[in-house]
């Protein structure tokens, strides 16, 4: 009888984890598959996931559980900080840092952004390696030098987004720190918008028209996974998450991320929704724009995700520093291989975030954007302008979610 729980204990594991193992890539099972390609050590240029719940959590702080924050000026002690809040928010949804699919750092510095991959694969067995993206920008704490969200494989809660206020961490008691989405569909919402005198008075605006086509859609609230909310200026963030949480009533506002940027209206906002898998779908993604708006044939207002495997990809800088145009076509000839080997294309991509620090960045990924994109399949996107993106010398960054070709 021992052979036999060895051989189901081995197989159980393969289920939750393959590290860049071609056979996974057709596995039938739940999967984690992470491929590193050339990333550099303790992340991986694209993760990909199929058959299990997903757990997403809120932008956390280096903060101790009373709400003080710890390691003033020093980035090591805040990073550690920053890892074991999330190592305690996962750990309560039966998750952790050995499962993570994606990491977003957020940092106030280059140096500060890489010493957080450094210092989490240390933490980590040499085969988890999450996709991972840094971008620059201020932070809602005065003091804070760098903060993260993440996606991790959670234990099943059930059918319906299971959302969780933890005392490990410090938090609001109204606002979930993680969103457990049980395996299946998922729906992307574009950035949208909005203008208004106040930052607050925008949320409000922003979310209310992302709700509404929830509904739309046949979705409630309650399936809200995260909502993420660019704003200006970040010392607004505390404002902003009063206005959410008036938009879930009678909930735990969904797990919420913040980050500053520059921009003529104060506020976008965009979120990720459960949705339930339809029995014989079409296709692995449905692209979808209401009537009451233009279609783009950049980006769309909804993708629609109608299969279990996601393709998680980090974040993109060029290889080599140019102009705006330059550095996007390299970005978009980095992405090709990786959406190869993670046996994806360019019609399967389903949420887009382009990074820009500029003008001349953001007119870059106007101009190549509608040569690439079919028009009838664009991925749900927010383009934003922030303060910087890694490498140093780079003016444009982007990361991908996608879907497989085949149902």
């Amino acid at each position: 009888m021992a052979w036999k729980f060895i051989a189901v204990a081995v197989a159980a594991c393969c289920l939750i984890l393959v590290a860049d193992c071609p056979a996974a890539q057709d596995a039938a099972g739940p999967s984690v598959r992470y491929v590193p390609l050339d990333a550099p050590p303790g992340m991986s240029r694209a993760v990909v996931v199929q058959g299990l719940p997903l757990v997403h959590t809120r932008q956390l702080l280096p903060l101790d559980r009373e709400g003080k924050l710890v390691g003033e000026g020093s980035a090591d002690k805040q990073i550690e900080q920053v890892l074991d809040n999330l190592q305690a928010v996962l750990g309560a949804t039966g998750s952790g840092l050995d499962k993570l699919v994606r990491l977003n750092v957020y940092a106030l510095s280059h140096e500060t952004a890489d010493r957080t991959r450094e210092l989490l694969a240390k933490r980590l067995a040499p085969e988890v390696r999450p996709a991972l993206t840094a971008i620059l920008t201020p932070l809602a704490h005065r003091g804070a030098l760098v903060a993260v969200d993440a996606v991790a494989v959670a234990a099943d809660k059930g059918q319906a987004v299971a959302l969780g206020r933890y005392e490990a961490v410090a938090g609001d008691k109204e606002c979930a720190d993680a969103a457990v989405m049980p395996a299946g569909g998922v729906a992307y919402f574009s950035g949208q918008p909005e203008q208004g005198g106040l930052a607050v008075t925008a949320v409000a605006k922003s979310l209310s028209t992302l709700l509404g086509r929830l509904a739309q859609l046949q979705l409630k609230p309650a399936d809200v996974v995260q909502v993420k909310v660019f704003l200006t200026p970040a010392s607004s963030a505390e404002a902003a998450l009063g206005e959410v949480k008036k938009l879930f009533p009678g909930q735990l506002a969904p797990p919420v991320v913040f980050v500053e940027w520059i921009a003529s209206a104060p506020v976008e906002i965009e979120l990720i929704a459960r949705l339930p898998l339809a029995d014989k779908p079409a296709d692995t993604v449905e692209f979808y724009n209401p009537p009451e708006t233009m279609p783009s044939p950049t980006f769309s207002r909804v993708a629609l995700v109608r299969t279990n495997r996601q393709i998680y990809i980090s974040g993109l800088a060029s290889r080599e520093p140019g102009s705006g145009e330059t550095q996007c076509r390299d970005v978009f000839a980095q992405l090709q291989p990786i959406l190869a080997e993670t046996g994806s294309d360019m019609l399967h991509l389903v949420k887009a975030t382009y990074y820009v620090v500029d003008d001349e960045a953001g007119k870059g990924f106007d101009r190549v954007r509608p040569e690439l994109f079919n028009p009838r399949r664009p991925p749900a996107a927010s383009k934003v302008t922030i303060h910087g993106v890694g490498p140093a010398d780079r003016t444009l960054s982007m990361d991908m979610i996608a879907v497989g070709k085949e149902k």
